[in-house]
């Protein structure tokens, strides 16, 4: 019996502080059909972006049936060079993803402003192990990705 009411008392504490899980977020009511719209490089970020959407109760349909409109404006990759070796040779780089984004209803007005999201990570490059490091470049920008879905998604409960 004690153990059910330290349970109890953690689950009511935790409600209390505004604690909730990741996918239980609150959204605007003109959000519940969202049509998600993008430039044709962002294929893999429209699909992370729907899967947060359904995982928040947030429909996904096309776009005639929208109350609004996800819009992807721009998505940039970058990798900058932060160390060399002795020989020239770059070492370790600072890998960048920056996406615009915006919101707006169907009518074209606008819910929520142009609003960027940059991310980075630094990356070591191991030049004997040329296609392992390529495919760690290329993870490194899929979780990028997850992580500015989850952010998008996350800001569009300011609306």
């Amino acid at each position: 019996m004690l153990k059910y009411f330290k349970v109890l008392l953690i689950i009511f504490f935790l409600s209390g502080c505004g604690f909730h899980l990741a996918g239980e977020g609150t959204f605007a009511d003109e959000l519940s059909n969202t049509y998600v719209q993008g430039v044709s490089s962002s294929k893999d970020m429209l699909r992370l972006l729907e899967k947060n959407l359904r995982s928040n109760q947030i429909n996904v349909v096309e776009s005639d049936s929208a109350t609004a409109v996800l819009r992807i404006l721009n998505e940039e990759t970058e990798r900058v060079v932060l160390t060399v070796d002795n020989d020239g040779k770059a070492r370790e780089f600072e890998l960048l993803l920056k996406i615009r984004f915006d919101v707006r209803r169907p009518d074209n007005s606008v819910l929520l402003d142009q609003q960027t999201v940059d991310l980075n990570r630094d990356f070591v490059f191991d030049i004997s192990d040329l296609l392992g490091a390529n495919e760690e470049e290329q993870e490194l920008f899929n979780e990028m990705r997850r992580d500015a879905a989850k952010l998008i998604v996350y800001r569009l409960q300011t609306i």
